[in-house]
């Protein structure tokens, strides 16, 4: 994701999946050496998401409980990330790029027939909600202050696409796979953008929804993807 780059290179590049078990405990951590500071940086944000998947919510995330999760003293922070509102907005850049990666294995594995892609990709989206409900909770959690224009009205391009900066690449990647869809002849979509909004806007109903309805007799996410997202998708030859 380029803003993801872009926020984070300022950090270092190294970036990936966050680690299961981040979390340090108490105790100290041994001095970085010189050229290490990236690798603090994103011990960091990993710090942030242990306390986010420990506790279940972004409150958890303070200077002095990332502080302590790192095993670092406080103003060791600064260096790397000026207050708690540019550790969260680190986090959730790491948590959209999570939820593409997840989007892409699905598809890449899901072999050449369109409608059999778009039905992975989604069905990944929705499985990574349901499997990681703190760090989902995270993304739409509210307004990030260190972000700028996060939660603005979206701008249109100029060929009617949203100019997204905020999980572009995840939505991105569902527009396209309806419009492979329509070249294919299986969907009979004429406005992508606005069916891929109807997608989303089920998925993220439904992961919302079961995650705080669990007992609620939920269909299986597989009827779910034939049933809703191939109906608001268009799709005609599944």
């Amino acid at each position: 994701m380029t803003q993801a780059a872009e926020v984070t290179g300022q950090h270092g590049s190294d970036r990936g999946p966050a680690r299961a078990g981040a979390g340090r405990g108490p105790g100290r951590r041994r001095r970085n050496a010189r050229g290490e500071g990236a690798r603090l940086s994103e011990d960091i944000v990993d710090g942030a998401l242990a306390l986010i998947e420990r506790e279940g919510c972004a409150e958890a995330v303070t200077l002095r409980a990332v502080a302590r999760e790192v095993g670092i003293a406080a103003p060791s922070i600064y260096p790397h990330f000026p207050d708690r509102d540019a550790i969260l907005l680190a986090v959730v850049l790491r948590i959209f790029d999570e939820l593409s990666e997840a989007i892409q294995r699905a598809t890449g594995a899901a072999g050449p027939a369109p409608a059999g892609r778009l039905t992975a990709g989604c069905a990944a989206y929705v499985a990574y909600g349901l499997d990681h409900p703190a760090r989902y909770g995270v993304l739409f959690a509210g307004k990030h202050p260190s972000a700028e224009g996060y939660c603005e009205p979206v701008q249109l391009g100029p060929d009617g696409r949203p100019v997204l900066e905020w999980g572009a690449e995840s939505f991105a990647l569902l527009v396209q796979a309806i419009e492979d869809c329509v070249r294919a002849g299986a969907s009979a979509s004429t406005d992508p953008v606005a069916d891929a909004t109807a997608v989303w806007v089920a998925m993220h109903g439904m992961v919302t929804l079961r995650t705080a309805l669990p007992g609620f007799p939920w269909p299986g996410p597989d009827d779910f993807i034939r049933h809703v997202v191939l109906s608001l998708a268009r799709v005609i030859a599944p």
